[in-house]
């Protein structure tokens, strides 16, 4: 208190201190609050005897018509809840209406394709941001994980094939490995009789000629 005492302090010394802390306090908050992004959580009780797992049903409800939550969930229904910038919108949603590997640009253009594409009604495009309303978000979602799964499909299946064709061609190249060395037993084998039997040849001579 006495580092965060106002300047021009007078004879209510005390009065004045509480007011400039408070005064200080106030905007080293409002500060932080406009730097960062704040996000507002509401409790909600389900009962007044902090048991667990009851709750009460017309407790909860009041609680939410006092504190305006009620209100404030029809406010985002009838307004545009969701707004996002363009190059967000085209990087996160781009699959519905390019392929995979092409990179389109974080324009207006592609922004107004993605939603022709899927067929989304009552959305607003604006100068940077897309307008959406809250179920627009959720269609959008599912739309994308429909193409994703298709995709894992389609990769399930080249990986099969491209697996199916590197085994092959492994299989064929221990085959032919199989047969060379094969082929190189026999006529090591062939050789060795050969060897054998004319051995067996001169020997014969040399004991018929003796």
């Amino acid at each position: 208190m006495e580092m965060m005492r106002h300047p021009e302090e007078t004879t209510s010394m005390r009065r004045q201190t509480v007011a400039s802390y408070f005064r200080y306090s106030l905007m080293d908050l409002l500060s932080k609050m406009v730097v960062g992004q704040p996000h507002f959580v509401r409790c909600i009780r389900p009962n007044d005897d902090r048991q667990a797992l009851r709750f009460c049903k017309e407790r909860v409800m009041v609680q939410l018509r006092y504190t305006g939550i009620l209100e404030t969930v029809n406010i985002r229904r009838q307004g545009y809840s969701h707004r996002i910038q363009f190059e967000e919108f085209v990087n996160r949603y781009y699959y519905l209406a390019f392929r995979a590997h092409q990179i389109p640009e974080t324009s207006k253009e592609n922004a107004a394709a993605i939603l022709e594409r899927a067929k989304l009604q009552g959305t607003v495009l604006g100068k940077t941001k897309v307008f959406l309303k809250y179920y627009h978000v959720e269609q959008l979602n599912l739309l994308l994980r429909e193409v994703i799964a298709r995709v894992v499909v389609m990769q399930a299946y080249v990986k099969g094939w491209l697996g199916a064709r590197r085994y092959q061609k492994v299989k064929d190249k221990r085959n032919r490995g199989a047969i060379i060395i094969q082929s190189a037993w026999r006529g090591y084998v062939a050789r060795q009789n050969l060897k054998q039997i004319k051995k067996e040849r001169e020997e014969a001579a040399i004991r018929i000629q003796s």
